[in-house]
């Protein structure tokens, strides 16, 4: 017998974030960035960089850790495929594919701006090397935001949840993996340490599975 009074609630419009600590060695590939810089300089120009360096597409690097890395984080897309988009009917069987991938040193006093990811499904970044809230957090920011806190919200809100907040900061920890949708806009602190914080991050999206024959 069905329970007409069965209640339903969905979190409409959910933008989960997936957050892992990994376990490789950060040491090689602090190694890798800083070779990858003094090899090319200039690196690649990004529109939402306030200072800082910025490679070129190295998904298809050589270097041992590096396809470790990549071989995580294709594994975690994959996890998040399954159960976030549970429902999503496709014309094809698809999966997910890493598009691009690059590396980012930041200085003092660097950071990067409110920005999405276009053209992609899922967007990441793994933190090569970061140490501490000083060395800058990352910002997420609901779209209706501030809007939705001066209009919605009483003042008698001490604090929010995940669910209820207009902005989400999160401290990094090397080794820390984390994966969004692309479309969900973020920012990065500036590093107000001496030391360089150093990340990776990349773009994912949906193509056909290969079949064989």
């Amino acid at each position: 017998m069905v329970n007409k009074n069965e209640i339903t609630i969905t979190p409409l419009f959910a933008n989960p974030l997936l957050q892992i600590q990994l376990d490789l060695d950060t040491d090689k590939l602090t190694e890798l960035a800083v070779q990858m810089q003094n090899k090319d300089k200039k690196g690649r120009a990004g529109i939402i960089n306030k200072g800082g360096w910025q490679s070129n597409n190295i998904a298809e690097e050589p270097h041992e850790e590096f396809k470790k890395l990549k071989k995580e984080i294709t594994h975690y897309l994959h996890l998040y495929q399954l159960e976030i988009f549970q429902g999503v009917e496709f014309k094809v069987d698809v999966t997910q594919n890493i598009d691009n991938m690059w590396v980012m040193i930041n200085e003092k006093h660097h950071y990067n701006d409110w920005h999405t990811h276009p053209y992609s499904t899922l967007s990441g970044v793994f933190y090569i090397q970061h140490d501490g809230v000083e060395n800058g957090d990352i910002i997420f920011k609901h779209s209706n935001h501030p809007e939705t806190e001066m209009l919605y919200w009483p003042s008698t809100v001490k604090s929010h949840n995940s669910m209820t907040t207009g902005v989400l900061n999160i401290t990094p920890k090397t080794n820390m993996l984390l994966i969004f949708p692309s479309w969900l806009n973020h920012s990065v602190e500036a590093n107000l340490k001496n030391n360089s914080r150093i990340s990776l991050s990349f773009n994912s999206q949906f193509l056909p599975e290969k079949t064989n024959g």
